[in-house]
Protein backbone atom coordinates (compact mmCIF):
# COMPACT_ATOMS: atom_id res chain seq x y z
CA UNK A 1 0.00 0.00 0.00
CA UNK A 2 2.88 2.60 -0.03
CA UNK A 3 1.36 4.00 -3.55
CA UNK A 4 0.21 7.32 -4.67
CA UNK A 5 -3.75 7.77 -3.04
CA UNK A 6 -4.68 9.44 -6.39
CA UNK A 7 -3.90 6.52 -8.56
CA UNK A 8 -4.77 3.66 -6.55
CA UNK A 9 -7.79 2.60 -4.57
CA UNK A 10 -8.21 3.43 -0.77
CA UNK A 11 -9.60 0.44 1.16
CA UNK A 12 -12.53 1.43 2.45
CA UNK A 13 -14.52 -0.76 5.40
CA UNK A 14 -18.00 0.09 5.85
CA UNK A 15 -20.92 -1.42 7.64
CA UNK A 16 -23.76 -0.54 10.09
CA UNK A 17 -23.05 0.67 13.15
CA UNK A 18 -22.74 -2.56 15.71
CA UNK A 19 -22.10 -4.96 12.78
CA UNK A 20 -18.24 -4.93 14.15
CA UNK A 21 -16.30 -2.56 12.28
CA UNK A 22 -13.59 -1.40 14.76
CA UNK A 23 -12.86 -4.50 15.86
CA UNK A 24 -12.29 -5.93 12.18
CA UNK A 25 -10.68 -3.04 10.97
CA UNK A 26 -8.11 -2.49 13.73
CA UNK A 27 -7.57 -6.47 13.85
CA UNK A 28 -7.08 -5.74 10.20
CA UNK A 29 -4.99 -2.25 10.27
CA UNK A 30 -2.45 -3.50 13.00
CA UNK A 31 -1.98 -6.75 10.21
CA UNK A 32 -1.31 -5.01 7.54
CA UNK A 33 0.82 -1.95 9.60
CA UNK A 34 -1.96 0.57 8.56
CA UNK A 35 -2.91 3.44 10.35
CA UNK A 36 -7.19 3.98 10.53
CA UNK A 37 -9.30 6.71 9.21
CA UNK A 38 -12.06 7.15 11.04
CA UNK A 39 -15.49 7.71 8.70
CA UNK A 40 -17.64 8.09 11.72
CA UNK A 41 -19.79 11.34 12.06
CA UNK A 42 -20.02 11.29 15.79
CA UNK A 43 -16.56 9.87 16.97
CA UNK A 44 -15.20 13.56 15.67
CA UNK A 45 -16.47 14.93 19.10
CA UNK A 46 -14.65 15.12 22.26
CA UNK A 47 -15.33 13.91 25.83
CA UNK A 48 -18.72 11.33 23.41
CA UNK A 49 -16.65 7.79 24.02
CA UNK A 50 -18.73 5.15 25.37
CA UNK A 51 -22.21 7.00 23.66
CA UNK A 52 -20.47 7.18 20.11
CA UNK A 53 -18.65 3.35 20.70
CA UNK A 54 -15.10 5.47 20.30
CA UNK A 55 -12.18 2.98 20.06
CA UNK A 56 -10.47 2.34 23.25
CA UNK A 57 -7.22 3.53 23.96
CA UNK A 58 -6.23 0.14 23.38
CA UNK A 59 -7.14 -0.54 20.12
CA UNK A 60 -5.73 3.43 19.45
CA UNK A 61 -2.55 2.10 20.86
CA UNK A 62 -2.92 -1.17 18.34
CA UNK A 63 -3.29 1.09 15.59
CA UNK A 64 -3.04 4.71 15.27
CA UNK A 65 -6.56 6.29 14.47
CA UNK A 66 -7.28 9.41 12.70
CA UNK A 67 -10.11 12.26 12.34
CA UNK A 68 -11.49 11.64 15.98
CA UNK A 69 -11.63 13.76 18.70
CA UNK A 70 -11.58 16.94 16.39
CA UNK A 71 -14.32 19.79 18.07
CA UNK A 72 -16.10 19.82 20.80
CA UNK A 73 -20.08 18.63 20.74
CA UNK A 74 -21.35 22.28 21.07
CA UNK A 75 -19.60 22.57 16.70
CA UNK A 76 -21.03 22.09 13.89
CA UNK A 77 -18.78 19.58 11.77
CA UNK A 78 -20.20 19.01 7.87
CA UNK A 79 -19.33 16.43 5.79
CA UNK A 80 -17.48 19.28 3.56
CA UNK A 81 -14.46 19.71 6.77
CA UNK A 82 -14.45 16.42 6.73
CA UNK A 83 -13.55 15.59 3.23
CA UNK A 84 -11.12 18.79 3.49
CA UNK A 85 -9.89 16.72 6.63
CA UNK A 86 -9.66 13.13 5.24
CA UNK A 87 -7.76 14.32 1.93
CA UNK A 88 -5.09 15.80 4.14
CA UNK A 89 -4.64 13.22 6.26
CA UNK A 90 -4.52 11.08 3.25
CA UNK A 91 -2.09 13.25 1.09
CA UNK A 92 0.16 13.61 4.37
CA UNK A 93 0.00 9.46 5.33
CA UNK A 94 0.64 8.83 1.46
CA UNK A 95 3.79 10.84 1.28
CA UNK A 96 5.46 9.44 4.33
CA UNK A 97 4.73 5.50 2.46
CA UNK A 98 2.30 4.50 5.43
CA UNK A 99 -0.40 2.52 4.67
CA UNK A 100 -3.55 3.61 5.60
CA UNK A 101 -7.79 1.91 6.05
CA UNK A 102 -10.67 3.96 6.09
CA UNK A 103 -13.04 2.79 8.61
CA UNK A 104 -16.79 3.79 9.59
CA UNK A 105 -20.16 4.16 9.07
CA UNK A 106 -20.85 7.37 7.67
CA UNK A 107 -22.10 7.06 4.10
CA UNK A 108 -22.24 10.98 3.31
CA UNK A 109 -18.37 11.56 4.86
CA UNK A 110 -17.60 8.13 2.71
CA UNK A 111 -19.13 9.47 -0.33
CA UNK A 112 -17.27 12.72 0.01
CA UNK A 113 -14.37 11.35 -0.70
CA UNK A 114 -15.29 9.31 -3.65
CA UNK A 115 -17.72 12.29 -5.56
CA UNK A 116 -16.33 15.70 -3.70
CA UNK A 117 -18.46 17.68 -1.67
CA UNK A 118 -20.24 21.11 -1.91
CA UNK A 119 -18.70 24.29 -0.51
CA UNK A 120 -20.86 25.39 2.27
CA UNK A 121 -20.85 29.23 3.11
CA UNK A 122 -18.70 29.98 6.21
CA UNK A 123 -20.73 32.00 8.52
CA UNK A 124 -19.19 34.01 10.56
CA UNK A 125 -19.68 32.33 14.54
CA UNK A 126 -21.23 35.64 16.23
CA UNK A 127 -23.81 35.33 13.08
CA UNK A 128 -24.33 31.99 14.00
CA UNK A 129 -24.92 32.36 17.95
CA UNK A 130 -27.54 35.60 17.21
CA UNK A 131 -29.65 32.70 14.79
CA UNK A 132 -29.31 29.79 17.17
CA UNK A 133 -30.79 32.04 20.22
CA UNK A 134 -33.67 32.76 17.64
CA UNK A 135 -34.48 29.26 16.39
CA UNK A 136 -34.40 28.44 19.71
CA UNK A 137 -37.77 29.91 21.09
CA UNK A 138 -39.39 28.34 18.15
CA UNK A 139 -40.70 24.63 17.56
CA UNK A 140 -39.32 22.15 15.48
CA UNK A 141 -42.36 21.81 13.35
CA UNK A 142 -42.11 25.76 13.16
CA UNK A 143 -38.72 25.86 11.82
CA UNK A 144 -39.66 22.54 9.53
CA UNK A 145 -42.68 24.58 8.44
CA UNK A 146 -40.86 27.83 8.04
CA UNK A 147 -37.51 25.78 5.70
CA UNK A 148 -40.70 24.43 3.31
CA UNK A 149 -41.68 27.79 2.79
CA UNK A 150 -38.60 29.37 1.70
CA UNK A 151 -36.32 26.02 0.75
CA UNK A 152 -39.02 23.47 -0.09
CA UNK A 153 -36.49 20.58 -1.73
CA UNK A 154 -34.26 20.69 1.08
CA UNK A 155 -37.76 20.41 3.42
CA UNK A 156 -38.74 17.52 1.49
CA UNK A 157 -35.09 15.50 2.07
CA UNK A 158 -34.55 16.30 5.83
CA UNK A 159 -37.01 15.06 8.45
CA UNK A 160 -39.65 16.72 10.11
CA UNK A 161 -38.11 15.90 13.57
CA UNK A 162 -34.01 16.60 12.84
CA UNK A 163 -33.97 19.99 14.24
CA UNK A 164 -30.19 19.97 13.93
CA UNK A 165 -30.29 19.66 10.13
CA UNK A 166 -33.39 21.96 9.97
CA UNK A 167 -31.74 24.45 11.50
CA UNK A 168 -28.69 23.88 9.61
CA UNK A 169 -30.66 24.83 6.48
CA UNK A 170 -32.33 27.64 7.67
CA UNK A 171 -28.95 29.28 8.90
CA UNK A 172 -27.48 28.62 4.91
CA UNK A 173 -30.62 30.69 4.31
CA UNK A 174 -31.23 32.85 6.90
CA UNK A 175 -26.96 34.37 6.45
CA UNK A 176 -26.42 34.15 3.30
CA UNK A 177 -30.41 34.97 1.62
CA UNK A 178 -29.41 31.76 -0.70
CA UNK A 179 -31.49 28.65 0.05
CA UNK A 180 -29.43 25.48 0.99
CA UNK A 181 -30.41 23.80 -1.99
CA UNK A 182 -29.03 26.42 -4.65
CA UNK A 183 -25.71 26.08 -2.67
CA UNK A 184 -25.60 22.14 -3.02
CA UNK A 185 -26.45 22.61 -6.72
CA UNK A 186 -23.41 24.40 -7.46
CA UNK A 187 -20.29 22.62 -8.83
CA UNK A 188 -18.87 20.27 -6.32
CA UNK A 189 -15.54 20.15 -5.30
CA UNK A 190 -14.02 17.27 -7.02
CA UNK A 191 -10.58 15.23 -7.05
CA UNK A 192 -9.67 12.07 -9.08
CA UNK A 193 -10.48 9.73 -5.93
CA UNK A 194 -10.84 5.76 -6.66
CA UNK A 195 -12.64 3.77 -3.53
CA UNK A 196 -12.44 -0.15 -2.55
CA UNK A 197 -15.30 -0.23 -0.53
CA UNK A 198 -15.58 -3.96 1.59
CA UNK A 199 -18.92 -3.71 3.56
CA UNK A 200 -19.65 -5.88 6.69
CA UNK A 201 -23.05 -7.35 7.24
CA UNK A 202 -24.98 -9.76 9.70
CA UNK A 203 -28.27 -11.39 9.52
CA UNK A 204 -30.39 -8.74 10.63
CA UNK A 205 -31.87 -10.43 13.93
CA UNK A 206 -28.16 -11.02 14.54
CA UNK A 207 -27.37 -7.25 13.90
CA UNK A 208 -30.50 -5.89 16.45
CA UNK A 209 -29.27 -8.31 18.72
CA UNK A 210 -25.97 -6.52 18.86
CA UNK A 211 -26.95 -3.44 18.87
CA UNK A 212 -29.44 -3.98 21.93
CA UNK A 213 -26.72 -5.68 23.74
CA UNK A 214 -24.11 -2.68 22.79
CA UNK A 215 -26.62 -0.39 24.76
CA UNK A 216 -27.32 -2.33 27.41
CA UNK A 217 -23.00 -2.94 27.74
CA UNK A 218 -23.14 1.27 27.51
CA UNK A 219 -25.24 1.44 30.31
CA UNK A 220 -23.26 -0.56 32.20
CA UNK A 221 -19.85 0.86 30.96
CA UNK A 222 -21.17 4.15 32.89
CA UNK A 223 -23.08 6.36 29.93
CA UNK A 224 -25.17 7.98 32.00
CA UNK A 225 -21.98 9.12 33.88
CA UNK A 226 -20.64 9.99 30.39
CA UNK A 227 -23.54 12.31 29.73
CA UNK A 228 -23.23 13.87 33.61
CA UNK A 229 -19.70 15.10 32.86
CA UNK A 230 -20.71 16.78 29.22
CA UNK A 231 -23.50 18.43 31.39
CA UNK A 232 -21.14 19.27 33.60
CA UNK A 233 -18.63 20.98 30.76
CA UNK A 234 -21.90 22.92 29.17
CA UNK A 235 -23.32 20.42 26.84
CA UNK A 236 -26.97 20.07 27.42
CA UNK A 237 -29.54 19.36 25.08
CA UNK A 238 -28.72 22.46 22.58
CA UNK A 239 -25.38 21.12 21.45
CA UNK A 240 -25.49 19.57 18.11
CA UNK A 241 -23.80 16.56 19.11
CA UNK A 242 -26.08 16.01 21.85
CA UNK A 243 -29.12 15.73 19.95
CA UNK A 244 -27.97 12.63 18.50
CA UNK A 245 -29.32 9.06 19.93
CA UNK A 246 -28.26 7.50 22.72
CA UNK A 247 -27.53 11.31 24.03
CA UNK A 248 -30.74 12.95 23.62
CA UNK A 249 -32.87 9.71 25.74
CA UNK A 250 -29.72 9.81 28.24
CA UNK A 251 -30.49 13.87 28.93
CA UNK A 252 -34.18 13.17 29.25
CA UNK A 253 -34.10 10.59 31.61
CA UNK A 254 -31.40 12.41 33.95
CA UNK A 255 -33.79 15.54 33.71
CA UNK A 256 -36.48 12.65 35.22
CA UNK A 257 -38.80 12.57 32.31
CA UNK A 258 -38.14 9.03 31.38
CA UNK A 259 -37.46 5.95 33.17
CA UNK A 260 -34.29 3.85 32.80
CA UNK A 261 -35.95 0.95 31.22
CA UNK A 262 -37.84 3.12 28.29
CA UNK A 263 -34.07 5.17 28.14
CA UNK A 264 -32.84 1.94 27.07
CA UNK A 265 -35.41 0.66 25.00
CA UNK A 266 -35.66 4.17 22.69
CA UNK A 267 -31.86 4.34 22.20
CA UNK A 268 -31.78 0.30 21.09
CA UNK A 269 -35.00 1.07 18.87
CA UNK A 270 -32.69 4.56 17.41
CA UNK A 271 -30.09 2.89 17.03
CA UNK A 272 -32.12 -0.06 15.32
CA UNK A 273 -33.62 2.69 13.09
CA UNK A 274 -29.97 4.23 11.92
CA UNK A 275 -28.42 1.02 11.19
CA UNK A 276 -31.58 0.49 8.79
CA UNK A 277 -30.86 3.79 7.12
CA UNK A 278 -27.65 3.13 7.19
CA UNK A 279 -28.17 -0.04 5.11
CA UNK A 280 -30.27 1.58 2.80
CA UNK A 281 -27.53 4.57 1.94
CA UNK A 282 -24.92 1.74 1.56
CA UNK A 283 -27.15 -0.30 -1.32
CA UNK A 284 -25.72 2.76 -3.78
CA UNK A 285 -22.17 2.45 -3.12
CA UNK A 286 -21.00 -0.63 -4.88
CA UNK A 287 -19.78 -2.61 -2.03
CA UNK A 288 -18.16 -6.44 -1.91
CA UNK A 289 -19.82 -7.69 1.55
CA UNK A 290 -18.69 -10.31 3.61
CA UNK A 291 -21.14 -11.93 5.61
CA UNK A 292 -20.13 -12.97 8.95
CA UNK A 293 -21.73 -15.61 10.89
CA UNK A 294 -22.40 -15.61 14.61
CA UNK A 295 -19.22 -16.88 16.13
CA UNK A 296 -16.43 -15.71 13.90
CA UNK A 297 -13.84 -13.49 16.04
CA UNK A 298 -11.69 -10.53 14.23
CA UNK A 299 -9.26 -11.72 13.58
CA UNK A 300 -10.46 -14.77 11.11
CA UNK A 301 -12.84 -12.01 9.61
CA UNK A 302 -9.31 -10.44 8.91
CA UNK A 303 -7.91 -13.68 7.82
CA UNK A 304 -10.97 -14.04 5.40
CA UNK A 305 -10.52 -10.08 3.59
CA UNK A 306 -7.19 -10.83 3.33
CA UNK A 307 -7.41 -13.85 1.36
CA UNK A 308 -10.16 -12.39 -0.80
CA UNK A 309 -8.13 -9.00 -1.13
CA UNK A 310 -4.79 -9.30 -1.17
CA UNK A 311 -4.04 -7.19 -4.06
CA UNK A 312 -5.85 -4.27 -2.02
CA UNK A 313 -4.13 -4.33 0.80
CA UNK A 314 -0.32 -5.46 -0.31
Amino acid sequence: MNRDSDIYAIPVLVGPTGVGKTDVGTELAQRIGAEVISADSRQVYRYMDIGTAKPTLEEQIRAKHHLINLVNPDARFSAGEYSRRARDVIHKLTERKVPFLVVGGAGLYIKTLTEGHFEAPEIPLDLRKELEIGYRTQTTIALHNRLTQIDPSSARIIHVNDRRRIERALEIHDATGIPRTAWFNKPKVRRPQQMFLIGLRRERCALYARINQRVNQMIESGFEDEVRSLMGRGYGDKAHAMSTFGYSEMLRYIKGEMNIENTVSVIQQRSRQYAKRQLTWFRKMGIKWISLPEGEDPEETCERIVQEYPSLLF
